[in-house]
């Protein structure tokens, strides 16, 4: 069921509902988009809805929210309809209640999976997913093929590839819930590093201000150091087997147009996890972005947006 739909310049639009209260500043006006929300068991969903034509779902991940697809939602609304979530606990949506258990990977698919019912769209979706986006929505289109009209792959990945390994300051996060709560929830120093890191160029002041403003307390943070200690490197982990199944699946996607996006200068999912990806869909198409980081959005927002458009133009969807 659908929430009602607050005035827009509204953060915390229903009493109770544990949205956080964002400060208003420069970074609103890169995003001046309708805050929609879908009602969970465990909170409001807040989601982006613009434009018409063929539905474009961007998925985001950890860090992040809908505002890192905002050059992306202003370019394509014109001729498609956008379609951004953001992941309970993160962004404008509700944040957990104090000690709630964690959510894992199946958690946030069957999240992805209830927003793309709520959506009762007539023809299949492009997904656009970056970084632990990646595994919650394909771990949807993997039980849904029929569903999807394509896939642009963007710096993502679903498992470390052979030879790799986790970054040493991400790895420092990673090594324990314990530590990934004390670094990430209370210093808060993942999201500022990303902030850092996350792009080749210096982010400019409303880039910033917007892509932290959700994570600027300690209470709206629990979600970013869930998602670290969500990281399945073993069979041991609790999300590990749930991981496997998405990869498993992926021969029911091997026949949709993929376009493998990428900024070769990321420093968490690196040309290893490139690699790997384009051994499982060789067919792919490739854009690759030598000036791009992780935050490829942030970095090349207009050649990203004109390889979306050239790929597709060559993709035409039909009614489901």
């Amino acid at each position: 069921m659908s929430a009602p739909t607050p005035p827009a310049d509204r953060a915390l639009p229903l009493e109770g509902s544990r949205i956080p209260l964002i400060p208003q500043g420069a970074w609103r006006r890169e995003y001046p988009f309708r805050s929609r929300y879908l009602e969970r068991p465990r909170g409001l969903l807040h989601y982006v809805d613009e434009g018409t034509g063929p539905p474009v779902a961007l998925v985001h991940g950890n860090p992040t929210w809908s505002f890192l697809f905002r050059a992306l939602i202003g370019g394509l609304r014109g001729q498609y309809r956008c379609l951004a979530p953001d992941h309970l606990g993160m962004g404008l949506s509700s944040r957990l209640a104090p000690g709630a258990r964690p959510l894992r990977l199946a958690d946030r698919v069957a999240d992805f999976g209830a927003f793309m019912d709520s959506l009762k769209l007539s023809e299949p979706v492009h997904l656009v997913v970056h970084d632990w986006g990646g595994p919650i929505a394909l771990g949807w289109a993997v039980e849904a093929p029929e569903r999807v009209a394509s896939i642009a792959f963007a710096n993502t990945g679903f498992r470390p590839a052979p030879g790799s390994r986790l970054p040493a300051s991400l790895a420092l996060f990673q090594k324990s819930s314990a530590g990934a709560n004390f670094l990430a929830r209370d210093l808060g120093l993942f999201t500022r590093g990303l902030a850092r890191v996350g792009t080749l160029r210096p982010l400019r002041a409303a880039a910033r201000e917007g892509l932290l403003a959700p994570y600027a307390k300690k209470a709206h943070r629990a979600s970013v150091a869930s998602f670290i200690s969500d990281i399945p490197l073993g069979p041991r982990h609790p999300s590990f087997a749930t991981l496997e199944k998405i990869r498993a699946g992926f021969g029911r996607l091997e026949k949709k147009p993929i376009l493998l996006l990428w900024g070769l200068l990321d420093f968490v999912f690196d040309n290893l996890f490139l690699e790997d990806l384009y051994r499982r869909f060789p067919r792919a198409a490739l854009l690759t972005l030598p000036r791009a980081g992780h935050w490829l959005f942030e970095d090349e927002p207009l050649k990203i947006l004109r390889g979306l458009r050239r790929f597709y133009a060559s993709t035409p969807t039909a009614p489901l």
